[in-house]
């Protein structure tokens, strides 16, 4: 088994890269590191580092162990923040998980509620894709997950959808066609098409609209987060698509958004783990929530051709 201090180097390697800078940066000596490192080695029966015109790579073996290790670290500074807070009497304490949008467009909001509830809570916001949240829900690393997509079912999560995904358009309020009566995914194409990743949820909807129409998805630039593709399109770069919660950030500063199509098999959802059932604060937070997902969803905003 790896002692906490061996699990923190191993961590310092992985994000420093020499065996100097590691050492230091969790204020040990470059000896010490190089003898641990090399203990490591022989109790674990493989090799965690080669070594590369004078610098050390992680094998294959070594990388295979790191997303373990930053769990395991995650986890247990996660107790340490926990103990300190009971230490201190404040042992309300919220783990929470959220895609990128979702903890920007409506957490912030729902933890005010919470706080006026619960004066005494503290809170712990993870980010991560909806596939990472779900995982962070079966880990019981949080306590209430926030997630855009279809991931696939599982049976140690709960999860309840809240609204329906669609893909909106955004321009900026001079653009010719920002103000048009109708609007087709051809003409945003050919106007220098803004797209999220396809490794998102709404990125992947839209290269699969684009298909499913015959037109050639040629994106003129490719982002990973609905903010940067709105403050593209801000700067008349181009029009960005992105999804729901992202038309409403776009509203917010003053760009159109124009709804496009519902995404198919996607919804924002909550998760939780199945075997904790959510109480106190927990199910203040997911009534928070739902709150604010009704009043982003009112009538009339979703053919909005400007600000809401």
């Amino acid at each position: 088994m790896l002692s906490r201090r061996e699990l923190l180097l191993l961590r310092a390697m992985y994000q420093q890269g020499t065996v100097t800078a590691a050492a230091h940066s969790i204020h040990m000596t470059q000896p010490a590191a190089s003898a641990l490192l090399k203990d490591m080695e022989t109790r674990l029966g493989f090799a965690l580092f080669s070594r590369e015109n004078r610098r050390l790579h992680l094998t294959s073996q070594g990388r295979a162990l790191i997303p373990e290790v930053l769990n395991a670290l995650t986890g247990m500074e996660a107790v340490d923040r926990l103990a300190g807070d009971i230490r201190k009497g404040a042992s309300d304490r919220l783990s929470i998980g959220a895609v990128a949008v979702a903890s920007s467009m409506l957490l912030p909001q729902a933890l005010v509620t919470v706080r006026r509830a619960y004066p005494g809570i503290t809170f712990a916001v993870r980010a991560g894709s909806g596939l990472e949240i779900v995982e962070m829900a079966v880990d019981h690393r949080i306590d209430l997950g926030i997630v855009i997509g279809s991931s696939a079912p599982n049976a140690r999560v709960r999860k309840e959808a809240l609204a329906a995904v669609s893909l909106f358009a955004i321009f900026h309020p001079g653009h010719p066609r920002a103000q048009a009566a109708a609007l087709t995914l051809a003409e945003v194409g050919a106007l220098g098409l803004i797209a999220l990743s396809p490794a998102l949820p709404a990125g992947l909807a839209t290269q699969q609209a684009f298909q499913a129409q015959g037109l050639d998805y040629r994106p003129l630039m490719e982002v990973a987060q609905s903010f940067t593709a709105c403050e593209l399109a801000g700067q008349q770069l181009g029009v960005a698509v992105v999804e729901s919660l992202g038309a409403r950030y776009a509203q917010r500063m003053g760009l159109v958004a124009r709804h496009l199509q519902t995404m198919d098999d996607a919804a924002l959802s909550l998760v939780s783990p199945r075997d904790r059932p959510l109480e106190g604060a927990g199910l203040c937070l997911r009534d928070a929530l739902r709150a604010g997902v009704a009043e982003l969803a009112r009538p009339g905003w979703q053919d909005g051709r400007g600000a809401a």
